[in-house]
């Protein structure tokens, strides 16, 4: 008679299927814009809807990469700052110095 399987007492490892992704995100929002922009351009136009959908990518690349560049001046001028230095207040901007 075969001697009786013994079950794990430990669980099975689960993995992770999205590896901590954020799927609703700009670069993923923007990797989709660019290939239907790209896609749109080897196509070319030849129905309302497809036109639609190539002006509606092409406002996805446009937004995209206004944001990148923004993202990447603002990061570039925290940077410039000298270390130590507050950052500017919300305020009215501050006059010439007082003698």
């Amino acid at each position: 008679m075969p001697k009786k399987k013994r079950r794990r007492t430990t669980p099975t490892p689960t993995f992770m299927t999205t590896a901590g992704w954020r799927w609703r995100s700009l670069p993923v929002f923007f990797a989709f814009v660019c290939g239907a922009f790209a896609m749109g351009m080897l196509n070319g136009v030849t129905n309302p809807v497809g036109a639609v959908f190539f002006y509606l990518a092409l406002l996805g690349v446009a937004f995209g990469a206004a944001h990148m560049v923004t993202r990447w001046l603002a990061e570039r001028r925290m940077r410039r700052r000298a270390p130590g230095t507050p950052p500017p207040s919300t305020g009215a901007r501050p006059g010439p110095p007082r003698r």
